[in-house]
């Protein structure tokens, strides 16, 4: 019998996707910080096929009315392993915060599709397509005044309304 993941907050990624859209709010106009929890699975480790490091999903369904009964603006989740988590350094952690937060649509509820168009932003800026195994050598997202090309940010035409699981990079 396979055992349920367990989650918990990861209130360290809570606080850098608060810090990220206080830094680049012209980046992330359509995030609303207080509506996003970051949730760890703690005892499971990704296994080496899965080469998902993080993913967001629009909260649906049942489990967006029990949140808005209980008066929870969450409605946009990111997952990670913690033993993913706890390897990564600070760069890492801004720059896979940042690229799912821009899967966030500006239509409360849903997310931007996962493509080669979402990474625009990022390796504009990174100059590598590989900029998550470069990210210590990135600038830093919450001390450094970091430009992004605005013009590059995912379109609206992108959205992706019919996606259960979210986007996931």
């Amino acid at each position: 019998m396979a055992t349920d993941k367990v989650y918990s907050r990861v209130t360290e990624a809570e606080t850098i996707v608060k810090k990220l859209c206080e830094k680049q709010p012209d980046l992330l106009w359509a995030v609303k910080p207080d509506t996003v929890a970051v949730l760890g699975i703690e005892n499971k480790e990704r296994s080496e096929k899965n080469k998902v490091l993080a993913k967001i999903k629009p909260v649906k369904g049942e489990e967006k009315t029990i949140l808005q009964l209980a008066n929870i603006p969450v409605r946009y989740i990111i997952t990670c392993y913690y033993s993913d988590w706890n390897t990564w350094t600070p760069k890492q952690k801004q720059w896979i915060i940042l690229h799912e937060l821009l899967h966030i649509a500006p239509d409360m509820g849903k997310t931007i599709k996962h493509d080669i168009q979402d990474f625009k932003v990022l390796v504009d800026r990174a100059q590598t397509v590989e900029w998550f195994q470069k990210a210590d050598t990135l600038p830093d997202l919450l001390e450094e005044d970091v430009k992004f090309n605005l013009d590059l940010r995912p379109t609206l035409d992108m959205t992706d309304e019919d996606k259960e699981d979210g986007d996931e990079i």
